[in-house]
Order: C-alpha cells, then sequence, then structure tokens
C-alpha cells in the first residue's frame, strides 16, 4: 500500500513531468504527497568558503537560491493541484540531490520516490553522474523514473 510518495524537482521538464506522475498517482493511492527541491552546494574549496571575502557572496548564494527553490516549489504545488493531489507537503534539501532526496524518504518513511530523467545515453550518464542512477542505489526505497 502507498502511503506517502515523494517527488524530486528541479524545474526540468523531466521532473515536471515526475510531479504530474506522482500527483496522480497519490490521487489513486490516496496517498501524501511530499515535494523536495534540493539545492546544491557550491564546489569550492574549503578554504575558499571560510575566507572572509567570500562571506557575502555565499550569503548572497544561498538567499538566492532559498528564493528559486521557493518558486520552483509554489510550481510543483500548483501542477500536483491540477492533477488532482490534495495532501501536498513540500521541503527544501541541500548538498547532493541523490544523497538528499535517499535522506529525506527514509526520515519520512515514504513508500515510494518518483523522479525525472533527461534520459542521457548512458556514456553521457556514466560521465556525468545521474542523480537517479545514484538514487537507485542509495535507497531501499522503491523509485519510479521518469522519462
Amino acid at each position: 500500500m502507498i502511503k506517502k510518495i515523494l517527488v524530486a524537482t528541479d524545474a526540468s521538464a523531466a521532473s515536471s513531468r515526475a510531479v504530474s506522475f506522482a500527483a496522480r498517482l497519490s490521487v489513486q493511492h490516496e496517498a501524501e504527497l511530499l515535494i523536495l527541491n534540493v539545492i546544491r552546494e557550491m564546489q569550492l574549496p574549503e578554504e575558499l568558503k571560510q575566507a572572509p571575502e567570500f562571506e557575502d557572496f555565499l550569503n548572497a548564494r544561498d538567499d538566492l537560491m532559498r528564493q528559486a527553490a521557493d518558486q520552483i516549489l509554489k510550481n510543483a504545488k500548483q501542477k500536483a493541484k491540477k492533477d488532482g493531489a490534495k495532501n501536498i507537503q513540500s521541503a527544501i534539501g541541500s548538498g547532493d540531490p541523490a544523497t538528499s532526496v535517499a535522506g529525506f524518504a527514509r526520515r519520512r518513511n515514504v513508500d515510494l520516490i518518483v523522479v525525472g530523467t533527461r534520459g542521457l545515453s548512458k556514456i553521457k550518464a556514466a560521465s556525468m553522474g545521474s542523480v537517479s542512477r545514484k538514487l537507485l542505489d542509495l535507497t531501499d526505497v522503491n523509485c519510479l523514473v521518469i522519462r
């Protein structure tokens, strides 16, 4: 029985399709729909992150990324409601997207994770690293990958 569905979104076309699919599933199963956006950390050496001259830049970036995440979640929630979802929660994660999604799913006792994939070729996905592929390795929760 599916009681909680987690869908991760980054506002891409693939994640938008995942939100719609997850919303329709939540209606069919009368399940709670959790929508998550993950803010990636900047890939900077720790010495730079701790330098005083970078503090204002990093704070401004964090504020901007939170505003963007709020808007992404607002849009996803509207889309889910249009697709019939009723019990919707949203949250912002941070760090590595796959790790954040897997941890969120574990903490919230999610029954199903829905994610979109851009459908990269196997070579591109292997070299760039696919969030959906990594997520499948990190979690024991059932995952549905939407193309």
